[in-house]
């Protein structure tokens, strides 16, 4: 079975119960140094994987559930989801122009260029 593997922030869900939809593969807990002025300086990391065939439909579910001005990753081995509130970037593998796009987007919310690094 072909699977997505994906990242998120516990502090960028403004519902915890979309975490019901995917494996949890470990968690962690992160002392930051870059975290924006509306952040929190400690990051509560949370390393999921699900069915890839699935991606999609998880991304949008994850997409209501987050807090504004965060954002979260899901990968297959074909394709990156950037996942903010009610928006979706969705690229292949190597797409610089997609990637650029979900960027451009996360500037646009001010979420700080050093966290811009997928």
């Amino acid at each position: 079975m072909k699977k997505f593997h994906g990242l998120l922030l516990r502090e960028s869900l403004r519902d915890l119960g979309v975490l019901k939809l995917v494996r949890i593969t470990k968690e962690d807990k992160w002392d930051v140094d870059n975290a924006a002025d509306f952040q929190p300086k400690i990051w509560n990391a949370v390393e999921f994987e699900g069915d890839a065939e699935k991606a999609e439909e998880i991304a949008e579910k994850m997409s209501k559930a987050m807090n504004p001005r965060w954002y979260m990753n899901i990968g297959t081995k074909k394709e990156e989801f950037v996942i903010f509130l009610n928006k979706i970037f969705k690229y292949s593998e190597g797409d610089e122009e997609g990637k650029k796009k979900a960027q451009e987007y996360a500037r646009s919310l001010n979420i700080p260029e050093s966290q811009i690094d997928w």
